[in-house]
């Protein structure tokens, strides 16, 4: 029952990461003029308008990096969804390698989501002055004064989930399993 949860949690990781995370629908421009997703900004504008938020992008290395934190983080789940249990002692608390193991890829995926939607509000605001979530007015160049309705999408919302759902089967592990493997 545990490996068919961690299996249920890891499908959950991969939908929350396919989705996308936020989207701002520039309204002379279209539905998801720019998307991100946790591997990061996709523009859907063509070239000229483009250019507004041109440097906005992050780094060459980020999407790699991400796509390795995926990667790591799903070896580390089968890992421990199919170690056998070995305790750990830290301090007082007692564990196992699963449970480590599963509630550290928890509390990482806590720490990406969260750091998320902090990046992309400075970004957003550092390069088109706009809002997170919500409507804000943008100047395009004359005469396109326009709207902008920006907010968080299901996919964000997945993820929040994923990450507290992990450390709690990481917690409830020896709960379930009550043979020693």
């Amino acid at each position: 029952m545990f490996r068919g949860l961690v299996l249920v949690i890891i499908a959950l990781f991969f939908l929350s990461w396919f989705l996308p995370w936020w989207s701002a629908d520039v309204l002379v421009l279209g539905e998801d003029t720019v998307v991100i997703r946790p591997w990061g900004l996709e523009n859907n504008m063509d070239e000229e308008m483009a250019a507004i938020i041109k440097g906005s992008e992050m780094p060459a290395y980020f999407a790699p990096l991400m796509w390795a934190y995926l990667g790591l983080s799903i070896a580390l789940l089968v890992l421990g969804a199919f170690i056998k249990l070995k305790e750990i002692k830290l301090g007082k608390f007692k564990l196992t390698l699963s449970q480590l193991l599963i509630g550290g890829v928890g509390v990482s995926y806590i720490v990406v989501v969260a750091l998320a939607v902090i990046i992309a509000s400075i970004r957003t605001g550092d390069y088109w002055d706009l809002k997170l979530i919500g409507y804000t007015y943008i100047d395009l160049g004359e005469p396109a004064v326009t709207g902008v309705e920006a907010g968080l999408l299901p996919g964000y919302w997945l993820a929040c989930l994923v990450g507290p759902l992990l450390i709690g089967l990481a917690l409830l592990r020896t709960k379930i399993v009550k043979t020693d493997q």
